[in-house]
């Protein structure tokens, strides 16, 4: 099944919306823009990952956006962190945002488009990004190359991938990527709100690498 396409699956879109959180920002320090699924979303992510994963392991954030999740987990300590976006305005407003923060690295690349071979974390997280993916008029094939790009940049064996979508279910993100991982857990969420509207609620997995690339 795909999704209709929509502006959220178009990178000028983005590279606008984070223009503009920018300028927010720099005039309102207070203000860092949308945080997408809600702060309750985005905390229980960074919680189950303070109760789960070393504070010094290697974490992506794939899709970074604003960049906030890494600031929260900077504050529970984590040392070894690394925003990834494909908008340049977003990698400059994430910077921006945790500039006290230097050892948290950011990188502007499409990991659909571009190689990822280089890249290897213990720990990639997904908090909307594969949603907007699906949401791409190019999502039939995207969504195949996102989850083969994710699977090499995690760590064999002992990584793990942390996706939150409100566009699939559990049975369905589980469907998907059974190919390349192993459902390990699924976080209970409660409805979200984003933009002042109440939508579904949030499927949040946490899958594990299987060992043969395929």
């Amino acid at each position: 099944m795909e999704l209709n396409d929509s502006h959220l699956g178009k990178k000028d879109y983005w590279d606008n919306i984070y223009v503009t959180e920018l300028d927010n920002y720099k005039n309102n320090q207070d203000d860092v823009g949308e945080i997408w699924f809600g702060e309750r979303t985005e905390q229980k992510i960074v919680d189950w990952l303070v109760d789960n994963v070393d504070s010094d392991c290697s974490l992506a954030d794939v899709g970074t956006g604003n960049g906030h999740l890494l600031s929260l987990l900077a504050e529970e300590g984590f040392s070894n962190l690394t925003g990834i976006d494909y908008s340049a305005s977003s990698i400059k407003l994430a910077a921006e945002i945790n500039s006290d923060y230097p050892h948290i690295k950011f990188i502007c690349l499409d990991v659909i488009n571009s190689t990822t071979s280089h890249l290897r974390h213990d720990v990639c997280v997904d908090k909307g990004t594969y949603d907007a993916i699906s949401l791409a008029n190019t999502s039939a094939a995207d969504r195949i190359t996102y989850k083969q790009r994710i699977h090499s940049m995690v760590t064999p064996e002992t990584g793990m991938f942390v996706l939150a979508s409100v566009n699939w279910t559990v049975e369905e993100l589980s469907e998907f990527y059974s190919d390349y991982f192993t459902l390990d857990h699924v976080l209970p969420c409660k409805k979200f709100t984003f933009g002042g509207i109440t939508g579904q609620d949030v499927s949040i997995v946490i899958f594990k690498p299987k060992q043969t690339e395929l």
